[in-house]
């Protein structure tokens, strides 16, 4: 029987829904505006995406994990160290705007940057009603608010980009997004409304948490981030917008390997450590199957019918984007099996392992993606850059195996499935391809 009111299910139709969307307005995008306008776009989220790492203190692990963040006092402390961080993010973004947009010498980069800098002081105004949902496994309140909120400001990008024709819709888009979602924060857990509060020995709990986040972060910020600094001194803007498309494609299936393992696999285990600990393995793979192969399915199915459905989608300008698609959903296949490994070991024990894992990508991708750029180009730069998780994953593995939370057999199956899927998605979209017009890839 299906739970309409379960995490999982929730998280899946929000996914659903946030991925149909996606596709839709890009589809429509694609045909109003350049890729030049998605240039923009993903350096935007790509400087935002710094921002906030770079700033991360660990609010939501901490929230999730620690035993006080049901008190009043906790929630609110918590809450105002993320309202400080968020006014001092946008005053940055907001002066070093022309700064970046000169180091890309994209002189439209700092207007949009100016206008987005006010999200991270919308977003610090949220309530925490989202973080204290996700702790009491109620996180299909952040599923729902989100595709709700997706769908409106959506709705807005596509009428303003339809009358502007430039960035400006979908910058606008973003704000607005994020503006919805702070209202709809404070529709949920009203009782517990934060108010400006500070507590040393919750900020001395934050700090000690940090330690190992923020070094995790920046080392996260570095592997992620790492193609997008480089990209425009090695590329042209118009590729990176072909790259952002296809980022665009991907996102959904990325947003909900990470949503399922942060949002309902992590805090399934951590509080299963904290009431019996000798049960964490059997109920990590016994009690999570339906979960496993719904992030496990996705990115496999969409290694295989890439360029199927670039083709049927998007106009030939947006061609190549196909085999970027299939690189990034390589790139989520890794991250489907790798995330969950992550999570159950933060859940039982400390972050630690997150902060040398992100180390062993940094070591793989800095020289790994230069090096493969020198030797074969753009698609060299590309699948070396995809394929950073391989480390991580084989770390995860081994520090499940030696705290006992690994069972071998169905690690290997998780493989096997994946590999089914694929290869059984390959198969049916060739036949499809068959039977239409040729793909043409088209290279820079």
């Amino acid at each position: 029987m299906i739970n309409f009111k379960g995490d999982l299910f929730a998280t899946a139709v929000s996914f659903a829904g946030l991925a149909v969307l996606k596709l839709l307005s890009s589809v429509i995008l694609t045909r109003l505006l350049y890729p030049e306008a998605y240039g923009i776009i993903t350096m935007i989220a790509s400087i935002a995406y710094v921002i906030e790492m770079i700033s991360d203190v660990g609010v939501l692990g901490l929230m999730i994990r620690h035993e006080r963040a049901d008190e009043p006092v906790f929630i609110n402390t918590m809450w105002t160290l993320r309202l400080v961080r968020g006014a001092i993010n946008a005053g940055i973004v907001f002066v070093l705007a022309p700064l970046l947009a000169g180091l890309y010498e994209e002189p439209a980069l700092a207007e949009a940057l100016r206008i987005f800098s006010v999200w991270f002081l919308i977003y610090a105004f949220e309530s925490m009603s989202f973080a204290l949902a996700i702790r009491r496994r109620n996180a299909r309140v952040v599923s729902y608010s989100e595709l709700a909120c997706t769908v409106a400001s959506t709705l807005f990008v596509i009428v303003y980009s339809y009358f502007r024709r430039d960035w400006h819709g979908m910058v606008y888009g973003m704000v607005v997004n994020r503006a919805l979602m702070l209202v709809a924060s404070y529709g949920f857990y009203r009782s517990e409304r934060p108010r400006l509060q500070f507590d040393r020995s919750v900020f001395d709990a934050s700090m000690g948490y940090a330690k190992y986040v923020l070094p995790s972060s920046l080392l996260t910020l570095l592997v992620s981030q790492f193609d997008k600094f480089i990209f425009l001194k090695l590329f042209n803007i118009q590729l990176l917008g072909l790259y952002g498309l296809a980022g665009n494609i991907v996102s959904p299936i990325d947003s909900l390997v990470m949503r399922v393992s942060r949002a309902v696999l992590y805090p399934r285990c951590a509080e299963n450590f904290r009431r019996e600990p000798s049960t964490v393995r059997e109920k990590y793979y016994h009690e999570n199957v339906k979960l496993l192969l719904l992030i496990l399915f996705l990115p496999s199915a969409l290694a295989g019918s890439a360029r199927l459905l670039v083709h049927v989608l998007f106009d030939p300008r947006y061609a190549y984007s196909a085999v970027i698609v299939e690189a990034f959903a390589l790139r989520g296949m890794v991250a489907a099996l790798a995330g969950p490994a992550e999570n159950v070991l933060v859940a039982t024990g400390t972050p630690k392992p997150v902060l040398l894992a992100n180390a062993m990508r940094a070591v793989w991708l800095l020289p790994g993606s230069l090096i493969a750029n020198a030797l074969w180009g753009f698609e060299g730069f590309l699948y070396v850059t995809a394929l950073q998780g391989l480390p991580a994953l084989a770390y995860f593995l081994w520090l499940q195996r030696r705290r006992e939370l690994l069972i071998a057999r169905y690690e290997a199956m998780k493989l096997g499935y994946m590999a089914l899927v694929y290869l059984a998605t390959l198969l049916v979209c060739s036949q499809l391809m068959a039977i239409v017009p040729s793909l043409t890839i088209r290279g820079r």
